[in-house]
């Protein structure tokens, strides 16, 4: 699907410096900002504003709005729209932050209109700016988004921890009858990003998944065995059926118009014996390798996080339960894979193919044991470890260091799940705050460390921020 532009209605309440008498700098006059906004803002349509504007009209046809300088009428910045506030170094400071805060959905920035700072305070300025015209962006790319769950739950999203505003965080609670209606209007509301759920019935009725060409499977299967630092406790026999997974997932994705999947069935087939599973772990790892979110388990607020993390800072993000172990003072992501390019490009992190965890069969290297990726995490890196949640309008976040858990832990690699992320958090205040009921067992971590993004695209989102290690 062509990718429409981001349409930004821009307003211009001055030429930007005032009592301006130097002799030896020019300002950047508007015509210049436009046409430098432009270069770095692909994708991106600026409309200039009139002096008179129809707030009806910019909320209809607008992704966002974008202010350069101070106002006297503050209605342009209050349409509800993801809004930017950019105030003019130097002129007479009129950007009420305190009333923008409270309003949510807008943010501030600074220019340096006059030139009057070193270079590099300049260029900092407008990086900062055209960063936050990219997260509006993002939304606009998330609305026109379309996630498929396939999975054989009656509820459309994983409910441990999602039902908020609905029941008080009580396990022992069941949810209501409405509450894929609950769910997806929270999601159409608050992000646009529109969801089709199926199960087995619909993929093993498929006539594409049930002939799925078994020797471009069997080439699949070697791709991977040969990128793989080695493999254990698995058969060539389960990659293939892995590589057979991945192969309905792209015939799924495009016969349903999707941009991303979160797959929660463990078969193509009805009925399926022990030794018939198949696990969509290295599915997920090679589509992430081009840029597609494929996620494990149909938890849909970890799916939008995914997305955002794609679409807003360009890498793929590990989805895992989390767990918090306070004296290493560390948090453990993990489930059975991750993706391979950590940092969105051509890098790998080293990988070795195993069985899965979740398997029926308890004994190693026999049908049904499954395959997955043991993704050997860097150390050193930092990570950003969070979760959007749309029935509270909320993004939970904390950052760390990653470190390496063999160092820590005997035995590593057969506890829990396969791949296992460890970093170096304040685990005492974020063991406060987490726990399954209230947050769910699962977390999107993403290497970096993008905290004051994710804040800014929380305002934009209108969003609440909880800072869990603050």
């Amino acid at each position: 699907m062509m990718e429409e532009n981001t349409r930004i209605y821009t307003v211009f309440t001055s030429s930007g410096v005032q009592h301006f008498e130097a002799k030896h700098i020019r300002p950047l006059t508007n015509d210049d900002l436009m046409a430098a906004l432009r270069r770095e803002c692909e994708g991106v349509e600026f409309v200039i504003g009139s002096a008179t504007h129809d707030i009806a009209r910019i909320k209809g046809e607008f992704d966002g709005v974008l202010i350069f300088g101070g106002l006297r009428d503050y209605s342009i910045a209050l349409t509800g729209l993801p809004t930017i506030a950019v105030y003019n170094f130097p002129e007479f400071l009129h950007i009420p932050y305190e009333l923008f805060l409270s309003r949510g959905r807008i943010l501030t920035a600074c220019l340096d209109r006059a030139g009057a700072c070193s270079s590099s305070i300049s260029s900092a300025m407008f990086k900062d700016l055209v960063e936050k015209i990219k997260l509006i962006q993002v939304l606009k790319k998330m609305s026109e988004s379309r996630i498929l769950a396939v999975t054989d739950s009656p509820y459309v999203n994983v409910i441990h921890g999602d039902l908020k505003n609905v029941y008080e965080g009580d396990i022992r609670q069941k949810p209501p009858e409405e509450y894929n209606r609950i769910f997806t209007k929270a999601v159409e509301e608050s992000l646009g990003t529109e969801i089709t759920k199926i199960g087995t019935d619909e993929v093993a009725s498929d006539e594409d998944i049930q002939n799925i060409d078994e020797d471009e499977a069997k080439r699949i299967a070697r791709m991977w065995i040969e990128e793989a630092r080695g493999m254990r406790d698995t058969l060539e026999s389960e990659v293939v059926k892995s590589a057979k997974m991945y192969l309905a997932m792209r015939i799924l994705m495009e016969k349903y118009d999707a941009t991303a999947i979160a797959t929660h069935i463990r078969s193509l087939v009805k009925n399926p014996r022990p030794e018939d599973m198949i696990w969509p772990s290295l599915g997920d790892s090679e589509l992430q390798k081009e840029g597609i979110v494929a996620c494990c388990q149909a938890h849909i607020n970890v799916v939008l996080t995914h997305m955002l993390a794609q679409y807003a800072f360009g890498r793929p993000s590990m989805m895992g339960d989390f767990t918090i172990e306070p004296f290493n003072g560390v948090g453990i992501v993990m489930h059975c894979g991750a993706p391979w390019n950590l940092w969105g490009d051509d890098r790998r992190a080293p990988y070795i193919i195993r069985d899965h965890a979740e398997r029926r069969v308890r004994e190693h290297s026999v049908p049904g044991c499954g395959a997955c990726s043991e993704v050997l995490y860097p150390s050193g890196e930092p990570v950003t470890i969070w979760r959007i949640n749309v029935l509270d309008r909320t993004i939970y976040l904390h950052t760390g260091t990653t470190v390496d858990g063999y160092s820590l832990y005997k035995d590593f690699d057969y506890l829990m799940c396969r791949t296992k992320l460890v970093a170096r958090i304040d685990a005492e205040k974020v063991q406060r705050h987490i726990y399954q009921d209230k947050r769910g067992v699962h977390r999107t971590a993403t290497l970096g460390d993008f905290r004051r993004r994710i804040k800014d695209l929380g305002t934009l989102m209108g969003f609440k921020v909880v800072e869990e290690d603050r």
